[in-house]
């Protein structure tokens, strides 16, 4: 008997994303309105539930939007609260994730709902030639307060992070220090875990087989190269287990379940603290350093002058110290990093010691290679 073909997860999504342009459609002829158009795109999935009166804030009121959990609590304290304190302005976290069809499908039916989102460099790229972003301005954001590198048209680094190399050491008698060591189970036993996604491991595997993180992307600029690197990972295979989440790799190492990984340096500094004295260890060396970025979408209920001066508030890199205390999140401002204090330094993933061993995650070369190389990984670890 025939069956239907379940819809993958992209194709579900790029089916509610139509259903969402068709209703920006309807809603431009003036066939419904404005909280009937709201309904709909909640209903989808692609706006936040949250109130018609809420999609069209105050003018005294900044809706950041970040991924949830506890970094909206730490993006509440730290940067939402010592800006209203400073200007006055209410500033409300929203935690249910700024994906650019959510922001697109808002920017495109005229029902904008955020300020500020807490995205990468991908998305303000890809967002940017949508024209659904609004680019920074950089007469009231510093560039100067942002590491090289780091600032672009429609987005501005906001914080640092890395995939760095965790070990279990009550499981191993040596710690690896290098993806080499990553691949040599005969002297290293135990499981790995690796993400389930190509985002920041395809590098460790180009690492594993002699690449200097300065030349991972020159090892990775043909097929030929990402063959190779997806080849390393079928020789692991057995010894992998795949973690989704960053709450997932964390548990992977408190229930003993995986020697070596890995994992977000932010989740590394929780098990820091979790696992027992001695216990875990962590290493930048061979790390993908990768930016978090500021994004403001086009024609933001506060206006884009006022989203700005938000942004330009978060550069103090005595906040931006903050955030690496109560998140892990490295700073952003190259001047925080003379006040991150001694016991912290060796956790700040944006340190300049801990730049000059990793490479940096590249978001163009990840434009034009995800989609085959995530099809290959996958494959590698799981079919």
């Amino acid at each position: 008997m025939n069956r239907k073909k379940e819809a993958s997860p992209m194709e579900d999504q790029a089916f509610r994303t139509d259903l969402a342009e068709i209703a920006a459609q309807r809603f431009r002829r003036g066939e419904i309105d404005r909280r009937s158009l709201l309904k709909l795109l909640g209903a989808l999935g692609l706006v936040p539930l949250i109130g018609s009166d809420k999609a069209f804030a105050d003018a005294k009121e900044l809706v950041l939007v970040n991924w949830g959990g506890e970094p909206s609590k730490v993006l509440q304290k730290v940067m939402g609260d010592t800006f209203t304190a400073e200007t006055g302005v209410k500033v409300t976290v929203d935690g249910s994730g700024p994906s650019a069809g959510k922001i697109r499908a808002m920017v495109e039916s005229g029902a904008v709902v955020w300020d500020v989102c807490d995205s990468g460099p991908g998305s303000a790229i890809i967002m940017g030639n949508q024209g659904v972003a609004t680019p920074i301005d950089y007469s009231i954001v510093d560039k100067s307060k942002v590491i090289d590198g780091f600032t672009w048209e429609y987005g501005v680094a906001n914080y640092m992070y890395s995939y760095v190399l965790c070990c279990n050491t009550q499981m191993l008698k040596e710690t690896p220090k290098t993806w080499a060591d990553v691949w040599n189970v005969k002297d290293f036993p135990g499981k790995r875990t690796f993400r389930k996604s190509v985002r920041g491991m395809l590098e460790t595997a180009a690492m594993a087989m002699g690449a200097k993180p300065q030349e991972v992307y020159d090892f990775l600029k043909d097929e030929k190269g990402i063959k190779a690197a997806i080849a390393k990972f079928h020789e692991l295979r057995e010894h992998i287990i795949v973690w989704s989440s960053g709450s997932a790799s964390q548990d992977l190492f408190l229930q003993n379940e995986v020697a070596i990984g890995c994992i977000w340096s932010t989740r590394a500094q929780l098990l820091r603290d979790q696992m027992p004295a001695g216990g875990f260890s962590v290493t930048f060396n061979e790390g993908v350093l990768s930016p978090g970025a500021w994004v403001v979408p086009k024609n933001n209920p506060a206006g884009a002058e006022l989203a700005m001066k938000f942004i330009a508030h978060t550069q103090d890199p005595k906040l931006q110290v903050e955030w690496l205390k109560l998140i892990g999140s490295g700073p952003a401002n190259p001047a925080a990093a003379a006040m991150v204090p001694d016991e912290l330094k060796a956790w700040d993933p944006s340190s300049p010691e801990h730049m000059a061993t990793q490479t940096v995650y590249n978001d163009d070369w990840y434009a034009k290679n995800q989609v085959k190389a995530e099809e290959l990984y996958i494959d590698a670890l799981i079919n």
